[in-house]
This record gives C-alpha cells, sequence and structure tokens, in this order.
C-alpha cells in the first residue's frame, strides 16, 4: 500500500524541478511493447527512436505503476528501451513484487537499480502526521496509534473518525470495525479464490508457517495448490523457518477474523498449539529454540505481544551473535539506554547508574562463555544486543562485580550451594539473563527481535535468573512464572527505580508444562524439594497400578514424563518415565544395583513379602529398608536429570 500515492510524489518533485513527467499506470494499457511505446510517446506513435529521442530531449521522469502487470515486458524494456534512454532520464518503477531473478542476475543492472522498500511510519512520523492532522490531546494520539499501528492508510482511517465522529475507544467502535474490514478487502484485492483466502485464515494462527504447518491448522489434508498460490503473493515473505505475512496485514486480518469469526479464529488457534506442542516433542534441540518463541506468538497475554511482537515484518531485523567488531555500537547503544527506549515507563525519578555498569558490560563481553546476540537492519547496522551468562564458578566472581546483579545470586544460592555449581560453563545449567538493550527508529521491534531469540534459552529447562528496574520487564517476568524473591531488591540504579531479582526453575518441572500453565494463565507447578521429590516417588510406587491415584500425581509435571510419546495417558506415561529412569539408573551403577534390584522386588514385583525379598537378595531386613531408601534416592536423581 502507498505506491502510487509515493509516485505522485515523485510527479510533483519531478514537475518543480522542471522535468517533463510521463505517468503509466500498468493495468491501463496491453503489456505489449507497441501499448508501452505509445503511453510513453503520449501519443498514437509506437516508433522507438522517435519515443527515445522525445525522452532524452525532455529530461524526462517515467513512472511505471503497477509494473507487476507488465512483467512480459522486461526482455524488451533490458535489450530496447533503457539501454538507449540518456543518463538524464530517470526511471522509477513500482511493484507489488520484487523485479526477479531477470534483473538482479545481471551485475550491470544491479549497479543501476536502486530498490526502496515502502515500510510503515516511524513512531515520531506517526506522531508528526497525527499532528498535521489536528489531533493533539496526547492520550488520544496514543489510543490512534495502538488501533493503527504504523501503517499510513490505518492511520488516515483512524483519525477521520476521531475528527468526524468523536471515536475514542477504537477497539469497541463498530466505526473502526467497518474500516478495517475495508481495509482488509483493499489488502485481499489480488485474493479471489476461497481456497486460497481459508489458506490466508490459517496463517493468522502461527508466526512462521510452511506447508505441513498450515495442513494441520486448517485441518485440511491436501493444500499444496493453495500453497502454491499462496507463496505468490506480494503479502507473503521469506522469513528464516519458513514463510511469514507482512506485519501489518497480519494484524489487520487478525483483527477482522477475531471480530467477525471469533469461533474459527479460536479453533486455528488451538489447531495451532496442538501442532506446536506435538512439533516440540520431536524437534531437533536447534529447531527446538526457534519453536519456543514461535510458541510466545500463540500466547494471548497483551504485554507479551506488546514486547515481543510489537512489529514483526520479515527481515526487518535479525539476530546473530556478537562479533568483535561490534563492540563500538554496542558501547554506543549501552550509553544512550538510559535516555531512550530501555525504560519509557521509568520517566520519574533520575537513574542513577552504578559506577560498576559499563566495567561490568565490558567483562561480560570479553568472558569466552557469554552468550551475546546482536540485532542488525537489512544494512547490517547493529541496532540493539542481548547479553546471557552462564551461572557457574567462573563467573560467581564477575556476578559479584555489578551491585545489581550479585544480590540474586546470593538470595538464590546459599554459601553452601554455590561450590556445588560446576566450574565451567560447558556444564552451565542455570543461566543470568542480564541485558536487552534497543535502539534505532523502530526501538519496539529491535527489543522484539532480541526476545524473541533470547526466549530460546528456556528450550533447554534450566534455572534462569534476572534483575531489572524497568516496569514492564518486572511484569514480563511475572508472566512468565519468574518468582520474584524479595531478599534481592536492591537500589543499585537509585531509590527511585528499584531492582528487583526473579528466578525460573525449570530444570525439576520442565519446558511444556511451564509454557502451558503461563499460557493458560496459570502459575507454573512448583518445582519439588528433593524430599517432596522422594516422597512422591515412594506415593507413586505403592500405587503403581491405580490410574486415577497416579493421574494426581505431583510427578506427571516432570520433564522425564513430558518426554514421552504425546497423547500417552498421563498414568501409562508417569509408569514409563519411571521404567525408564530405573534402567538407566542401573546401567550407570556400574554394577553396584543391590539398590535396584531391592526396589523393583519390593516396590514392584510385590509378589513375595519383604522377609522372603531380603532372603533371595541374601540382605537383612534391615538392610533391605536401607537399599530401598537409596534405591529411591537414585531413582529421584536420575529421573530429574536432564537426560531422564
Amino acid at each position: 500500500m502507498g505506491k502510487s500515492v509515493l509516485l505522485r510524489a515523485f510527479e510533483r518533485i519531478a514537475r518543480r524541478r522542471g522535468r517533463n513527467v510521463v505517468f503509466i499506470e500498468g493495468g491501463s494499457l496491453p503489456a505489449t511493447w507497441r501499448g508501452l511505446l505509445t503511453a510513453l510517446s503520449e501519443s498514437t506513435t509506437a516508433d522507438l527512436d522517435e519515443v527515445v529521442a522525445r525522452l532524452n530531449t525532455n529530461r524526462t521522469l517515467i513512472v511505471l505503476d503497477s509494473f507487476d502487470q507488465l512483467g512480459q515486458l522486461t526482455d524488451y524494456m533490458q535489450s530496447e528501451l533503457l539501454p538507449r534512454l540518456a543518463t538524464s532520464v530517470r526511471v522509477v518503477i513500482a511493484s507489488r513484487f520484487p523485479l526477479g531473478l531477470a534483473w538482479s542476475r545481471n551485475e550491470l543492472w544491479t549497479k543501476v537499480i536502486r530498490p526502496l522498500r515502502l515500510e510503515g511510519f516511524s513512531a515520531s512520523e506517526c506522531r508528526d502526521y497525527l499532528r498535521r492532522r489536528g489531533l493533539k490531546e496526547p492520550r488520544l494520539v496514543e489510543r490512534v496509534m495502538s488501533a493503527a499501528g504504523n501503517n499510513p492508510l490505518a492511520l488516515s482511517l483512524a483519525s477521520d473518525l476521531a475528527l468526524r465522529f468523536g471515536v475514542r475507544e477504537f477497539a469497541t467502535a463498530p466505526e473502526w470495525r467497518l474500516a478495517v474490514r475495508a481495509m482488509v478487502e483493499r489488502l485481499l484485492d489480488e485474493v479471489k479464490d476461497r481456497d486460497l483466502r481459508n489458506l490466508l485464515e490459517a496463517c493468522l494462527a502461527v508466526r512462521q508457517f510452511d506447508e505441513a504447518t498450515l495442513e494441520a491448522v486448517s485441518g485440511r489434508d491436501d493444500i499444496s495448490e493453495a500453497f502454491g498460490r499462496l507463496c505468490q503473493l506480494s503479502i507473503v515473505s521469506p522469513a528464516k523457518h519458513g514463510l511469514m505475512l507482512h506485519d501489518d496485514v497480519r494484524r489487520r486480518l487478525t483483527e477482522d477474523l477475531a471480530w467477525r469469526h471469533p469461533d474459527r479464529y479460536a479453533a486455528l488457534r488451538a489447531r495451532a498449539m496442538a501442532f506446536y506442542r506435538d512439533r516440540v516433542r520431536t524437534a531437533r534441540p536447534d529447531e527446538r529454540e526457534w519453536l519456543v518463541a514461535d510458541r510466545f506468538y500463540l500466547w494471548g497475554n497483551a504485554l507479551i505481544q506488546e514486547l515481543f511482537f510489537n512489529s514483526d515484518e520479515p527481515g526487518q531485523f535479525w539476530v546473530d551473535s556478537y562479533r568483535t567488531s561490534d563492540h563500538a555500537d554496542v558501547r554506543r547503544l549501552f550509553a544512550q539506554r538510559l535516555t531512550s527506549a530501555l525504560a519509557p515507563d521509568c520517566a520519574d525519578g533520575a537513574l542513577a547508574p552504578p559506577d560498576e555498569d559499563v566495567p561490568f558490560l565490558e567483562a561480560i563481553l570479553h568472558y569466552p562463555g557469554s552468550r551475546i546476540r546482536v540485532a542488525r537492519d537489512r544494512d547490517g547496522r547493529a541496532l540493539g544486543f542481548s547479553t546471557i551468562l552462564p551461572i557457574c564458578q567462573e563467573t560467581i566472581p564477575l556476578l559479584d562485580q555489578h551491585p545489581a546483579h550479585a544480590p540474586l545470586v546470593h538470595a538464590h544460592w546459599g554459601p553452601a550451594d554455590i561450590p556445588a555449581l560446576p566450574a565451567s560453563p560447558d556444564f552451565a545449567s542455570a543461566f543470568y539473563l542480564l541485558h536487552v538493550v534497543q535502539g534505532g527508529d523502530f526501538p519496539g521491534a529491535v527489543r522484539g527481535a532480541l526476545l524473541r531469540d533470547l526466549s530460546s534459552v528456556f528450550a533447554s529447562s534450566g534455572t534462569y535468573l534476572s534483575s531489572t528496574f524497568v516496569p514492564a520487564f518486572k511484569r514480563m517476568l511475572e508472566a512468565c512464572g519468574f518468582e520474584r524473591l524479595a531478599a534481592a531488591r536492591n537500589v543499585a540504579f537509585g531509590a527511585d527505580h528499584p531492582v528487583d531479582g526473579y528466578v525460573l526453575d525449570l530444570t525439576r518441572i520442565g519446558f511444556e508444562p511451564w509454557i502451558e500453565a503461563v499460557m493458560s494463565g496459570r502459575r507454573p507447578a512448583k518445582a519439588l524439594e528433593r524430599r517432596e521429590l522422594e516422597n512422591e516417588l515412594q506415593l507413586a510406587l505403592r500405587h503403581w497400578t491405580d490410574d486415577a491415584w497416579l493421574a494426581r500425581s505431583r510427578l506427571v509435571d516432570l520433564p522425564a514424563v513430558a518426554r514421552v510419546d504425546h497423547g500417552t495417558p498421563a498414568p501409562t506415561a508417569l509408569r514409563q518415565a519411571i521404567l525408564q529412569s530405573l534402567a538407566a539408573a542401573r546401567a550407570a551403577s556400574d554394577g553396584q544395583d543391590a539398590p535396584y534390584r531391592a526396589l523393583e522386588v519390593v516396590c514392584l514385583s510385590r509378589r513375595l513379602g519383604r522377609k522372603v525379598s531380603a532372603r533371595n537378595l541374601a540382605v537383612s531386613r534391615a538392610t533391605l529398608y536401607r537399599l530401598v531408601k537409596k534405591g529411591i534416592r537414585g531413582l529421584a536423581e536420575t529421573l530429574t536429570s536432564p537426560a531422564a
């Protein structure tokens, strides 16, 4: 949207500068060389030499709108028309689609063509536009921007409703619903086929998609033909893991479908959730990481949607690993973070970063085990970064350097626990989420890209710590099930901005039960302490054949149980997980498996009394009890290990 309006602006500027302008609408002439020359001559002649001479003499600006309808003229333009034009002639082409391989594979054309992709307005441009329209009340401006996003057409319609009809609550205004419906029909002008429109609706339930994803979400078995047509739409763009709808298009279509047909939208989302739940179970570790972010997209939490998916246009920003050449950009972004977009809701009260802030960042950047990611634009410029530090013996002294982060470490782990942490980051299962810093013209979109990348660390089902003074980030952590530790609160950034420390322990809960809980608005199941775990395990063994009891067991939320094939009833999955862990514990015992043999005889077989069992194992009854207790302890440890 907006191509023709932009071309008319080019035309006005060119005429003011004394240029001749030939404006051609692609859909209004025959897609033949004769039709093109006739349009360029602005008369009935189709003589190439005569047309070219006239264009060269007048320093002409040639404007070709809707070039996607003239694509078959590419060879003629490349070989006959364009090479004859003087360098003073300018050509502007607007199309729903990129020009294609016929232009990009020729090195000559890539040197003289300047692509200009139409984007939405920046936040400052949105406010400037609304000010020019006469909207100056700050609260109303924010409401209009919230409803319309950065789409110029949507902003125009929303400002019309506000100025002419006094609309203030766009979410419930029927006039806005009708305006969105009109925008959707205009957006889908190129989509006439009903099957293709149905497939587009399935796209709304997921962030990225391929053919298999849309088959599952749409509930249809064979969509190959419709999917092929979908891939040709201008509103569909390649993404890292498939395809994506243009962000603003997806937003408008979603808003319209959720209002017009809420039951269908809910059904599509339910199928998407089930599909991702199954896919995560069988995915490779690297695939599971990006699937986490796509699961977050299905979460209806308004704050998560605002922070993670504020602007999600394919290819707008991308995130990769930190390079030493990024050092100056990271330092610059870090220096600007307190006065830019890091803390928009921390305006009141002075922020006073501790003296250790910059040296601490330098230490993180130089530590080999740090996970540092940089968000870049299409030109490769760094616009934001994130840092995560594995927690181990090597990094505890580093964390102790910063007054905002050290209190959380020592609030979560006591003096006796820290020596038990791994020596190096290679074996760390705990991670400190430290920095998320964004800048540029679209800080919300940069932040979203960084947060989506950062969320992938949850796939490893570890322990995660984070400290922040930003209220929005605090709400985000609490929405994700992090537990705030009161003992970790500090005023490292000033008394007006207290820092709170949060912990999320997935080591005994697992990724799947956690994300299912938070997406349902429930608190995640609390991790069982070692003594509680052993008691629950003893009770489960005692009720081994009681499906009703096992279904209520607190053990069904363990990661080992969640890893059993999806669709297996909870009691059966729990029994399978226990038996698999028992076999693993015996295999790892190096022949010292007496505790596990005792456990099998006493708790699982139950065919013999304990007196006979002790005699068969050649131990006393007292020793048998000790072996069973030791077996319970070892089984509990194996059952909750990451490899269980």
